[in-house]
């Protein structure tokens, strides 16, 4: 007998770091979790670079003046469903340094924050992200 093939949403997120502080964002909807900026990978951009895609979706979520340098994936985790997302999401962050000009937030999230590890692991984040926060801050340590 062959499993079912869970399906799931692709985002792309942003660890953008500040002088040894996480960008964090408070979701407008839903629970209002705490959560990484960046989004899903839209309908027609399969086959566009990651970068590119997360490189809009912080255009979309922190305003058009606001820019940063995109490394390489850091960690990946999945967000489970939950009541307002009837999908789980597959979800993978990039490093992303030297953020650089304004922050104007989107409809999206109703605040932000420039938080330590230990704040960071204190707010209630969206399910999912406590063992990719642990990676990133793990890594920053270095």
């Amino acid at each position: 007998m062959r499993k079912p093939i869970q399906l799931f949403h692709v985002a792309v997120k942003a660890f953008i770091a500040r002088d040894g502080r996480l960008l964090m964002l408070r979701e407008a909807f839903g629970p209002q979790s705490w959560e990484l900026p960046g989004g899903r990978i839209d309908v027609g951009e399969e086959t566009l670079p990651q970068a590119q895609i997360l490189r809009r979706e912080l255009r979309e979520e922190l305003g058009p003046h606001f820019e940063c340098e995109i490394e390489a994936p850091l960690a990946t985790w999945v967000r489970p469903i939950e009541s307002h997302r009837p999908h789980p999401a597959f979800l993978v962050g990039f490093e992303c340094l030297r953020p650089r000009g304004e922050i104007v937030l989107s409809d999206e999230h109703l605040e932000m924050r420039w938080v330590t590890r230990d704040e960071s692991l204190a707010l209630d984040c969206a399910p999912g992200y406590g063992a990719a926060l642990e990676t990133f801050w793990r890594r920053a340590a270095r």
